[in-house]
């Protein structure tokens, strides 16, 4: 799977600019704050359909704009497929999908047509932070191979989310939950289940591959990493449905307020020689751990639909020790990769990838990115209508 264009128009501090990538390894280096990220975030944008990094779509639109777009033209290995998002702030914003010039009207037939995976400092956070960060990491992985994991994931929510405000507005009237709840309460035990057994899959696959990566990138054949599925509920059990459990469990969920069981309370369990990484692994230790689940998750996709997807890393050089960082390259040869850093002479050791410069231009309240020591000044293939 490669990127064959790029097209941002009033995306963050991109004016306009059109981008034809090389299919192997791209570097983008500049000052802190010249738009490097916001580069991988278009990318990102394109293949899930919102961004790596804000929740709130108008942050993306450059100031004082009715509007934004990014669009790209992506090849695989049979066709090729043009994307674009287009964002309009507002009251609240409004975000359309385009797939090959054509309006789609649901986020899940955009899923799988670029995969991509994306790795930044942040991901730290799937060691250090909770079990909602670990849950999403899967969420996002599983979403793009799985059209129908996708839509399980928003019905179960949906389901959660009735029978959550069901239980919400018993407690304030201080009654019984009403009739509605058990058809909640069996979508959610029939999409849980569906969502359990990929997520399930998926983290076996996971495991075995990121301890291999994890051997080869910090080159300790003594270090195991290990990962596992912890469900909040055994699904192995036949003794107890659960639709059942939900059932005998809605007295306590009145007064949580929500649901005590289920997907959305699972976690993934990560260690190093069988003690916790949260709790007993270094900071080195930690980052090498979460790029190893992310280069996992780069050789699970290509394991099951024969194609690599676009590898996106963001300030990753920099954190790791030259032997770390050219394993790390050569693991990556053959995969269209994105690489943002402060300084080129990070690659320094490394000739076979191209690079661009991004630098702001105060005066203009704008970025420009140099090739070569060349300007690039081409215009995006057409803007979009935000009226």
């Amino acid at each position: 799977m490669i990127i064959e264009k790029i097209s941002l128009h009033y995306f963050r501090n991109y004016e306009e600019l059109f981008l034809q990538p090389h299919e192997g390894i791209n570097i983008f280096f500049g000052k802190n704050g010249s738009g490097k990220t916001n580069l991988l975030e278009a990318v990102h944008y394109c293949s899930l359909g919102k961004s790596h990094r804000i929740s709130q779509d108008q942050n993306a639109v450059m100031i004082g704009k009715k509007g934004a777009s990014c669009s790209l033209t992506i090849k695989g290995s049979s066709v090729k497929n043009e994307i674009e998002i287009r964002l309009q702030p507002g009251v609240e914003t409004v975000k359309t999908v385009w797939i090959n010039q054509k309006k789609i009207g649901r986020l899940s037939e955009m899923m799988g047509i670029l995969r991509c995976v994306i790795f930044s400092p942040e991901d730290l956070n799937l060691i250090k932070e909770g079990p909602a960060v670990r849950r999403k990491f899967l969420d996002m992985m599983i979403s793009q191979i799985s059209r129908s994991y996708f839509i399980a994931l928003q019905q179960y929510r949906i389901a959660y989310n009735q029978r959550n405000a069901i239980l919400r507005q018993a407690r304030l009237e201080n009654r019984r939950p009403d009739s509605m709840i058990a058809d909640f309460e069996k979508e959610m035990a029939e999409y849980g289940q569906a969502i359990y057994r990929e997520r399930k899959k998926i983290t076996d696959l996971i495991s075995e591959k990121g301890n291999e990566i994890y051997r080869k990138i910090s080159g300790r054949e003594t270090e195991n990493l290990s990962i596992a599925y912890h469900p909040s509920y055994s699904w192995d059990d036949e003794t107890e449905s659960m639709e059942k459990l939900l059932e005998k469990n809605r007295d306590d969920d009145l007064r949580q307020g929500t649901a005590s069981v289920g997907p959305h309370r699972d976690d993934l369990l990560l260690s190093l020689n069988h003690k916790s990484m949260k709790l007993y692994a270094s900071q080195g230790q930690m980052r090498t751990a979460a790029l190893s689940l992310k280069l996992a998750q780069m050789d699970i996709f290509q394991h099951i639909t024969g194609e690599y997807p676009v590898l996106l890393l963001d300030d990753v050089l920099s954190e790791l020790d030259l032997d770390r960082r050219m394993n790390l390259l050569k693991m990556i040869e053959g995969v269209q990769t994105f690489i943002t850093c402060s300084d080129e002479g990070d690659l320094a050791d490394y000739h076979n990838y191209r690079t661009y410069q991004v630098q702001s231009v105060q005066e203009k309240g704008k970025m420009t990115m140099t090739k070569a020591g060349v300007e690039m000044k081409t215009p995006v293939l057409h803007e979009p209508d935000f009226s």
